[in-house]
């Protein structure tokens, strides 16, 4: 069961996007009800969930983090190509948990970000919110 103590302590939210420490709050307890939660790693705009069951769809858990903490997609998995072309860039080779995210990922698609997110998810079955 969510509890949102270490939240309320942290006074964590997204006020960058709106998002007051009672929307996160209310948010988080909206994905406890559908698939039981844990929260991890608390701090003033940032914070880790993890996902007790996983829905069957989960583009669409995974366009609702993105509508609720766009910087999960714009300043980290929609980044990933760049990431990636500075690595290879540098002859660093693509560990193995890093290739099973980017499994099935279409370069060419301007939501890859979206994919990826939903694999990570998939393998972590959480996610790292943050707003800055």
């Amino acid at each position: 069961m969510f509890d949102p103590t270490a939240i309320i302590e942290q006074q964590t939210n997204g006020i960058n996007y709106d998002i007051t420490t009672e929307d996160l709050i209310a948010k988080l307890q909206q994905w406890d009800g559908q698939y039981g939660i844990e929260i991890g790693e608390v701090s003033f705009d940032s914070l880790i969930v993890r996902f007790e069951n996983l829905p069957t769809d989960l583009k669409a858990l995974a366009e609702e983090i993105y509508e609720f903490c766009p910087d999960v997609i714009d300043q980290g998995f929609g980044c990933f190509d760049d990431i990636l072309a500075m690595g290879k860039e540098a002859g660093e080779e693509i560990p193995p948990d890093l290739q099973n995210l980017l499994e099935g990922v279409d370069w060419d698609d301007p939501d890859f970000g979206l994919t990826i997110l939903q694999n990570a998810l998939r393998q972590d079955q959480g996610v790292a919110l943050w707003w800055d």
